[in-house]
């Protein structure tokens, strides 16, 4: 199994804020940052486009390495030094490369517009699965969403509130989630829910952008919306509860 590079998508905002290398086995050990290149579009090296901290963000299991793009080359008003110009230029090409456990990964991408505003559930669309099946249930989001906090941070309840269990994954472009239960579904309504923690590939969340003036957005808050299986006691909806 080769290294994956995430996020996968073709185009990526201008203020992405981190990437995620995951590997085929454990790699703390065998990981140099002197292996991890950003290159332009004239395979060119970025310079210092990576946040460089004391100790590296590993998963537990050491496949996952977290690898954040440096502030200061995606925020806005961090300085006019030229250290300070964007890593990431709007409608250029870059590749991300690493190479590690006798594996290279390459990531070829463009980079559109950054993305400024906070995460808002009211723009989603769901797609309702059908009652008593495993189809999964559809998320389309209107911006790049990032897979890793998808997959720990979106829920399925019933209207008890019970837990449905769910595996959610999202596709290549970031934009659609499938969650699909390990049990068929029940007829009715369920709810949908996200937590606090959930992030775009920017780092905004709901009721938050990541490139704020303090004290002029709320905290981050928590989102629900309602859906109901298909075939079952109503029509299919999606609508969004704040």
């Amino acid at each position: 199994m080769p290294i994956r590079i995430s996020p996968q998508a073709e185009v990526l905002p201008a203020n992405t804020l981190r990437f995620y290398l995951h590997f085929p086995r454990p790699a703390e050990a065998h990981f140099d940052r002197d292996h991890l290149w950003l290159l332009n579009e004239d395979e060119q090296v970025v310079s210092d486009p990576f946040l460089v901290l004391p100790y590296e963000l590993w998963s537990v299991d050491g496949r996952r390495l977290t690898v954040l793009m440096e502030p200061g080359r995606i925020k806005r008003g961090l300085g006019a030094d030229p250290s300070h110009e964007p890593a990431l230029v709007v409608g250029r090409m870059y590749s991300l490369i690493v190479t590690a456990l006798g594996h290279t990964a390459r990531h070829t991408f463009r980079v559109g517009d950054p993305v400024l505003e906070p995460v808002d559930e009211t723009h989603w669309r769901l797609v309702s699965p059908t009652a008593e099946s495993l189809d999964p249930l559809l998320v389309h989001f209107d911006r790049v969403m990032d897979a890793t906090l998808c997959q720990d941070e979106i829920g399925v309840l019933t209207p008890s509130g019970e837990v449905v269990g769910t595996r959610v994954s999202l596709a290549p472009e970031g934009t659609t989630a499938r969650l699909i239960p390990s049990h068929p579904w029940r007829a009715g309504e369920h709810r949908l829910v996200v937590s606090e923690r959930l992030e775009d590939v920017c780092g905004n969340r709901l009721g938050e952008a990541l490139d704020h003036d303090l004290g002029t957005e709320g905290a981050p808050r928590a989102g629900m919306i309602n859906f109901t299986t298909r075939g079952g006691v109503a029509p299919s909806s999606a609508q969004a509860v704040r």
